[in-house]
């Protein structure tokens, strides 16, 4: 095997390309009928989701490219972000026959460096309820599991978040806040972001606003 090198994604990887790594990389799950929004995206719309102070990175092998992590950034509004500047990880994919080689480990260490230099320590990222594999990655990097949501998919997601500076929450008022969020968010929504009953997810809803469960 050719050495992998991992950079800011070149000019000659178009953003299709990186829809393709994704599609490619993230196949046993799409086998599982587990349909990821940002997964199935377009090129150009993966460029507009990063944005302009976003960065993507690339692994390659010779000219072959095997994996893709990128980060976007916005301006909290929930109960552990209120107000902080986050950086969110996404569009994360490795080609199944180059996992377990450390590729993911040497993107996240060019993210963390990434965010730190533009004075950010709160990171967060989403994933299936059921993507097993990438909660144990997410976990491993030191990531706590705060939130739960229907996305207009076929399934539920969680949220995760890191906080560099150390976490200003115990692990018992994020395990409640978890869990108030996965029982509201089943009583309202059915997978697929499928409202239940009209009336009683409006209601619903509100209470999640009071709660900043978003």
């Amino acid at each position: 095997m050719e050495e992998i090198k991992i950079m800011e994604k070149p000019e000659w990887v178009s953003w299709d390309d990186i829809h393709e790594l994704l599609l490619a990389a993230h196949k046993k799950n799409i086998e599982k009928g587990i349909v990821m929004k940002y997964v199935q995206l377009p090129g150009e719309e993966i460029r507009k989701k990063i944005g302009d102070e976003g960065m993507c990175w690339v692994a390659l092998c010779g000219d072959k490219l095997v994996g893709t992590h990128s980060v976007s950034f916005f301006v909290g509004k929930s109960w552990w972000n209120k107000g902080e500047k986050v950086a969110h990880g996404c569009f994360t994919g490795i080609l199944q026959e180059y996992q377990g080689i450390g590729i993911l480990e040497e993107m996240y260490k060019k993210f963390n460096e990434y965010i730190r230099n533009k004075g950010v320590y709160i990171t967060e990222g989403n994933t299936a309820e059921d993507n097993r594999i990438m909660r144990k990655i997410l976990e491993k990097r030191g990531h706590k599991t705060v939130s739960f949501y229907a996305p207009p998919s076929n399934h539920y997601n969680v949220r995760t978040v890191n906080w560099l500076n150390g976490c200003p929450f115990s692990d018992k008022y994020i395990e409640r806040r978890f869990k108030i969020a996965k029982i509201l968010t089943k009583m309202q929504y059915k997978k697929g972001m499928i409202e239940r009953n009209y009336i009683f997810s409006r209601i619903l809803g509100r209470i999640k606003m009071m709660l900043d469960i978003q």
